[in-house]
């Protein structure tokens, strides 16, 4: 299981020393800053078209091993759009500050912001991919590209260290977990998300993404 508290400095040597020395790991930077920079796509998925989905999305998920099938794009790009009206409250928003308690206003309805997370999840999750669905670790990776500041990538092997299921309720688990560690690795900077950010090799990099890149190295390469 995952420990109760990251500390601050082996944060820092695993993601700035350990994590961009593993094989294939540029490759792999490449493709996801090829992907996150279609910000005229990511920033409001409500005009999505399906090429846009085939040929970046679908394209950079089975690059990161998501095995998709293409006739999954029909439905993805629906989701997308649906999932849309409840991205609208959450873009803006990062990791280290949100409250995922606080109630958010839906369309006249007031729903707690974890809520909300579990919701948007399972819009996407259940968008149907040959005969399974899109899943778990891909939903992860494109809420991370939507948002980018806020969402946290997660595999299988990450979110079973977590004790997170493979749903939508335990994607919310996991981002309780990162908001968690969010929160206590920039009080252990004394405010200063900089120091974190600057540990990276790649320039813009998010601390959701610096997330992943730790939980990566600690919880996925050691079990391949």
């Amino acid at each position: 299981m995952v420990e109760l508290m990251i500390k601050l400095e082996e944060f820092l040597r695993i993601v700035g020393e350990v994590f961009p020395n593993q094989p294939g790991i540029d490759k792999g930077e490449k493709q996801y800053e090829d992907c996150i920079k279609h910000r005229e796509m990511w920033d409001n998925l409500s005009n999505i078209k399906a090429a846009q989905v085939r040929d970046v999305i679908v394209n950079f998920l089975n690059q990161w091993q998501c095995r998709l099938p293409y006739d999954c794009v029909p439905h993805l790009t629906t989701a997308l759009q649906r999932g849309e009206r409840l991205l609208q409250s959450l873009r803006g928003l990062g990791i280290e500050h949100i409250d995922l308690f606080k109630p958010v206003k839906i369309e006249e309805k007031e729903i707690r912001t974890i809520s909300l997370v579990e919701n948007l999840f399972e819009v996407i999750q259940k968008a149907k991919a040959g005969r399974r669905t899109v899943g778990f670790t891909a939903t992860s990776k494109i809420l991370h590209m939507a948002v980018p500041n806020l969402f946290v990538m997660c595999d299988e092997k990450i979110r079973k260290e977590y004790g997170c299921e493979g749903n939508s309720a335990g994607y919310a688990n996991f981002m309780f977990w990162m908001n968690f560690f969010a929160r206590d690795l920039t009080s252990q900077a004394e405010g200063n998300k900089q120091r974190i950010l600057s540990c990276s090799k790649w320039k813009n990099r998010t601390l959701p993404r610096l997330l992943d890149n730790y939980n990566y190295t600690k919880y996925t390469l050691k079990k391949e």
